[in-house]
C-alpha cells in the first residue's frame, strides 16, 4: 500500500502541476472563452473520442448539482445500472472526482490512464495542434471519459464545473438528458451580474433532441430557460411532483433538497428507469460535505455552503435540528459577497470561530474584515484562527453535548476538517468517502 500511495501522490502532483502550463485560465480570462472547448475537443480527438461512446446526463446550476447527481446515481445503481459520475471539486483527495456506482476510481487505474493515455496524448498535442494545451480540469475530465469507457458504464452523469456555455463538460454533443437546477448569484465576474445572465450562460448546455428538465423556482428564470430549450428544439419535460410520494429522510428535509430529489426522480421517470428500493436509497442518502453529520454529542455538521443561496439552504437545515447552542466555524473565500449569508446564519449563532482554508490557489477572506462585518450583524463571542484545526479544537472544547457545531463557508474548509473524522488514507484504501 505504501508504494501505491507514493505512486498516487506522484500522479496527483503531476496532474496539479499542469496548472503551470502556458494556457489561458478559465477563472481569470474573460475574453475568447471558446478556446476552452476547442482545446479539450482537440485533446479528446487525440485520445480517440471516448466521449462519443458514452450516454450522458448533463447537469448545470448554481445550487443543488452535487446532491442531484449523487442521489440520481444512487437510484440508478439501485436499478442495476453501471453509472459513472464526474463531479467537482473534491473534498479530501483527488480520486473523489470520479466514481462508478459506490466506488471511486482506484489509484492503480488512475495511474494506468495517466501513463498510457494522458502523458503521451499531451506530448502529441504539442506537435499536432497550434492551440494551447488543456487545463487541469479539462485533463481530468478526459481521464473520466477514458475511465467510464474502460469500465463499460451504462450511463455517465456529468456535473458542469462552472457555468455551462464554455465549461469543459459542454464538449459532449448528444446528451440524452440535460437538467438545470436552481440559479443563484455566484461567479458573477465570469457569468454575469444578474440571474438572467447567469441562467443564459448555464443554458449553453441545452442541445437539440435532448430531454430538458429544470427545477428552477423563479418563474422569470424558468421561462427564460424553457424559451432557450424551445428555440434549440430540446424535448422539454415539465416536472411532476414525484418526491411527495416518499418520506424525506434525514437529508431531504429542506425545500431546496426536496426540489433536488424531485428533479432526480423526474429524470428517472423520463428515462423509464425504475429503482428497486427508492425509499431505502432516500433514507440512506448521505452527501460528503453537504449537511454531513460527522458525530453526535456534540452534533457536528460539515457543509461546503459558500454563497448566499447555499448558506440560506444550510440555515433551513439547521432549523430542522434540535440543539442548545450553535458554534459556527466559518471560513470564506475572498471573492464571495457574504453579507446576506451573515445576516441569515449569525442570528442563530452563539459562538463564532473565524478561520481560513489552506489551499494556495484561492484567496481567503480577510479575517479582520470578516470579524468586523460579523460584529455589525451580531455582537457575539468571536475567536480568530489561522489554523482551521485549531478552530475545530476550540469549538469541540467549548461545546457541550447538546450543542451544535457547524463548519461552513467553503467546500475546501469542510474538506480539510473532514479529515478529523475520515482520513485521506481511509478514502484511498477503501475507494469510498464514508
Amino acid at each position: 500500500m505504501k508504494k501505491t500511495n507514493h505512486t498516487y501522490q506522484k500522479d496527483v502532483s503531476w496532474l496539479e502541476s499542469t496548472a503551470n502550463l502556458p494556457t489561458k485560465n478559465f477563472m481569470l480570462d474573460t475574453h475568447d472563452r471558446q478556446i476552452f472547448l476547442i482545446r479539450v475537443q482537440n485533446f479528446l480527438n487525440l485520445l480517440g473520442n471516448p466521449e462519443k461512446k458514452l450516454k450522458f446526463i448533463h447537469l448545470a446550476g448554481t445550487a443543488g448539482k452535487g446532491s442531484t447527481v449523487t442521489v440520481l446515481q444512487n437510484l440508478m445503481v439501485d436499478a442495476d445500472l453501471t453509472v459513472g459520475s464526474y463531479t467537482s471539486p473534491f473534498a479530501t483527495t483527488t480520486i473523489e472526482k470520479l466514481r462508478i456506482n459506490d466506488k471511486l476510481i482506484s489509484p492503480k487505474i488512475l495511474h494506468q490512464i495517466i501513463e498510457d493515455k494522458i502523458k503521451p496524448g499531451l506530448d502529441k498535442y504539442i506537435l499536432k495542434y497550434k492551440t494551447e494545451t488543456p487545463s487541469y480540469f479539462e485533463i481530468f475530465l478526459c481521464i473520466g471519459f477514458l475511465y467510464f469507457v474502460q469500465e463499460k458504464c451504462d450511463w455517465v452523469i456529468l456535473e458542469a464545473g462552472l457555468g455551462g456555455t464554455h465549461d469543459a463538460t459542454n464538449v459532449i454533443k448528444n446528451p440524452v438528458v440535460i437538467a438545470i437546477t436552481n440559479i443563484g448569484l455566484d461567479h458573477m465576474e465570469l457569468l454575469g451580474n444578474t440571474k438572467t445572465k447567469i441562467a443564459a450562460d448555464k443554458a449553453g448546455i441545452i442541445k437539440k433532441d435532448s430531454y430538458f428538465l429544470t427545477s428552477e423556482q423563479s418563474p422569470q428564470i424558468k421561462n427564460l430557460l424553457l424559451n432557450i430549450a424551445n428555440k434549440r428544439k430540446a424535448k422539454i419535460v415539465e416536472l411532476k411532483d414525484l418526491s411527495s410520494e416518499y418520506k424525506s429522510g434525514l437529508y431531504f428535509q429542506t425545500k431546496q433538497q426536496q426540489n433536488n430529489l424531485n428533479l432526480a426522480l423526474n429524470i428517472l421517470n423520463t428515462l423509464k428507469i425504475k429503482p428497486q428500493q427508492t425509499q431505502k436509497v432516500i433514507n440512506n442518502f448521505r452527501m460528503t460535505c453537504r449537511q454531513e453529520i460527522m458525530q453526535v454529542n456534540p452534533l457536528v455538521v460539515l457543509d461546503g455552503a459558500h454563497n448566499n443561496d447555499k448558506l440560506g439552504n444550510l440555515v433551513d437545515f439547521i432549523k430542522t435540528l434540535k440543539y442548545k447552542k450553535l458554534h459556527l466555524i466559518l471560513g470564506l473565500a475572498a471573492d464571495k459577497n457574504y453579507q446576506t449569508a451573515l445576516k441569515q446564519i449569525l442570528p442563530l449563532t452563539h459562538k463564532l470561530y473565524l478561520t481560513r482554508f489552506l489551499i494556495i490557489h484561492r484567496k481567503t477572506a480577510d479575517l479582520r474584515q470578516l470579524a468586523a462585518d460579523c460584529k455589525k450583524v451580531k455582537n457575539i463571542t468571536t475567536q480568530i484562527f489561522h489554523d482551521p484545526e485549531q478552530a475545530l479544537a476550540a469549538a469541540l472544547k467549548n461545546a457541550h453535548k447538546n450543542d451544535l457545531i457547524i463548519i461552513a463557508g467553503s467546500f475546501f474548509l469542510a474538506g480539510e476538517l473532514r479529515k478529523h473524522w475520515i482520513s485521506e488514507q481511509y478514502i484511498i484504501e477503501n475507494l469510498r468517502t464514508k
